[in-house]
């Protein structure tokens, strides 16, 4: 839980350090906002109080959500960078715009998302993102520390609207800050 905490100050005070013009947006993603419509009826729109239902602690899986581990899903969320707002690879995908160390206490294992992208996003963006891709459960260790329950081996990632993003259905822990 620590690790997360250092993980996510670290890339905020990345990202708030570095000249970031957030009207850039990654490579891959359209140039007007988009409202995602699944052309593939196999696709599964997942939310995040769906994935916060896996209790952790050594318990197993519910069994709804081992039905989709595996499967293609579509969430929608905000991005935490690790390493690097350009040319990236991988990142969280929270449910409400990072806040840095202001957010207290951090985003359990099972309210992050570990994505990762074949095609390498342009630059960091504020903006929330549709992420489309097959969902994996399982337990990622960053430096010996639980980091996420959930990975996303992205396959569509698409700029996507504040209204789309469940930013009205937060943990009751959530601090949120600022008009969203």
């Amino acid at each position: 839980m620590h690790f997360s905490l250092t993980v996510l100050f670290l890339a905020f005070s990345f990202l708030t350090s570095s000249d970031v013009n957030d009207s850039t947006q990654p490579e891959s993603l359209t140039a007007e906002k988009t409202t995602f419509l699944s052309s593939n009826a196999a696709t599964s729109r997942v939310y995040f109080r769906d994935l916060r239902r896996y209790p952790l602690n050594n318990r197993p899986v519910p069994e709804e959500l081992k039905e989709l581990n595996g499967s293609q899903i579509s969430i929608v969320g905000y991005m935490v960078p690790f390493d690097r707002i350009e040319n990236i690879t991988q990142f969280i995908l929270l449910q409400a715009p990072f806040m840095g160390c202001l957010h207290v206490p951090p985003p359990q294992a099972n309210e992050t998302i570990m994505v990762n992208t074949a095609k390498p996003l342009r630059n960091y963006t504020f903006d929330p993102l549709r992420i489309t891709g097959k969902l994996v459960i399982d337990e990622v260790f960053i430096d010996g520390f639980l980091v996420s329950v959930f990975t996303i081996e992205a396959t569509d990632i698409r700029e996507s609207t504040a209204d789309d993003a469940e930013l009205d259905d937060l943990p009751p822990n959530f601090h949120m800050y600022g008009d969203f």
